[in-house]
């Protein structure tokens, strides 16, 4: 029986192995050691150079908006380079750039000094996401886009989680030269991770020959931007990332301040949010094949504003945490696969590098915008005044989110569209 079962399991192993191409295998492993740096570094980002450095929440709010901003201008100067060139040289130079700022983190001990590093940081932390998902979804067809960024998800949730457990464990003493011995760590990793792409992922045929052949020209920003849906969702999207945005921005330095919740169970709440979304990314993509995306963005925001809720409370009963880490996990299984999966399901393959750059520019204006000001309110005399706000927030994008399954139905698919678990489908 013992032997039955474990040859089943090791069938049903190598069936998923066998469901995804090898390059999309190695690029999720390159992924897995660029999010062990990130994990790494973001949930302390704001303690170190806030708490630690002594710069304030205030500026350090106003510097990753300042971040943003950067990202912003340089994801559009440079978006149609993905959809000319590919996507691969220019991830391979987010990510070494992206390397290089991190690296740099350790001596961001003036204003003049972190602003310039947020400004670097914000230029390759944005145009990442457009030519990481893109070449991500060049490997398997556009109907089974939900399944790849399901599948990314997990590998840099478990890299965001092993590297939040390791940056709570190195920098537990609190101390300047911990957080310094992270942040080199962490960018080793990330050059590590550039390297990897370099040398083991290839582009798929048909992908060079779209950038070369199907490159369009200055009029395809125009075209994305008289696609209706398609603004609609980067509407909701604007307001949802709110919510994912302060679980890394305003819940640590809360948690740490006001529910005394060290960086080493700070670091230990990341790591569970990584074991749920290992588990149950993938199959939970799975069962939500044939959602629409309205219903699943509006249950996702309602979710978060009861997290958010529970983290609030925390200092009064801080086993709060832990539960509201939970319930914001599952609202993030509902809305990470099909944040992705809509914007490739709208997109003309030969658009999809400008369309998936401009929904990275609204990631970054949301994630800067949002942080600036959690770090007013969170240095301001009533910092719990955050968490209604959010809440309130996240009641309007759910009932905004609503308006995308108005949207008319889409042709019944191929037959070779049809093997497909892409989240959120009409």
């Amino acid at each position: 029986m013992a032997q039955w079962s474990s040859a089943r399991l090791q069938q049903w192993t190598l069936d998923q192995i066998h469901r995804y191409p090898r390059p999309l295998w190695l690029l999720a492993s390159a992924n897995l050691v660029l999010f062990t740096a990130r994990g790494m570094v973001l949930p302390f980002l704001v303690i170190f150079f806030g708490q630690v450095v002594g710069l304030g929440e205030g500026l350090v709010g106003a510097g990753l908006a300042v971040a943003a901003t950067c990202g912003v201008v340089f994801t559009l100067v440079l978006a149609g380079t993905i959809d000319r060139f590919g996507a691969r040289p220019v991830l391979i130079a987010t990510v070494a750039g992206l390397g290089l700022a991190y690296l740099a983190f350790a001596w961001g001990t003036t204003p003049e000094r972190f602003l310039a590093l947020m400004i670097l940081f914000g230029l390759f932390g944005n145009l990442y996401w457009p030519a990481s998902d893109a070449l991500a979804t060049s490997f398997l067809p556009p109907a089974r886009a939900g399944e790849v960024f399901a599948l990314l998800r997990v590998a840099n949730a478990t890299g965001i989680g092993a590297g939040g457990l390791i940056g709570g464990v190195l920098v537990s003493g609190g101390g300047l030269s911990e957080y310094r011995q992270l942040y080199l760590l962490s960018g080793g990793l990330v050059f590590l991770a550039a390297g990897l792409i370099l040398v083991l992922v290839r582009s798929p045929g048909r992908a060079a020959r779209a950038a070369r052949e199907d490159a369009p020209a200055l009029f395809g920003w125009r075209e994305v931007m008289r696609d209706r849906w398609f603004i609609l969702s980067q509407v909701v999207l604007f307001i949802l990332v709110t919510a994912f945005t302060q679980i890394q921005v305003s819940v640590p330095p809360y948690l740490r301040e006001f529910a005394d919740i060290r960086e080493g169970m700070i670091g230990a709440l990341f790591a569970v949010n990584t074991l749920i979304v290992i588990l149950a990314q993938v199959p939970v993509a799975r069962a939500l094949s044939g959602w629409r995306y309205g219903v699943t963005f509006a249950l996702a925001g309602l979710v978060w504003g009861l997290s958010y809720a529970l983290f609030a409370l925390s200092p009064w009963l801080s086993a709060l945490a832990l539960l509201a880490m939970i319930v914001y996990t599952l609202a993030e299984l509902l809305f990470m696969p099909a944040s992705g999966a809509i914007i490739v399901e709208l997109a003309p393959e030969r658009l999809r590098g400008r369309y998936l750059a401009f929904s990275s520019v609204v990631w970054g204006l949301s994630w800067g915008s949002s942080a600036w000001a959690a770090g007013q309110v969170l240095e301001s005399s009533r910092p719990i005044l955050l968490w209604p706000g959010l809440i309130a927030l996240l009641l309007m994008g759910a009932a905004v989110s609503l308006l995308l399954d108005c949207r008319p139905k889409r042709q019944a698919s191929t037959p070779a569209a049809e093997d497909q678990v892409a989240v959120g489908r009409d």
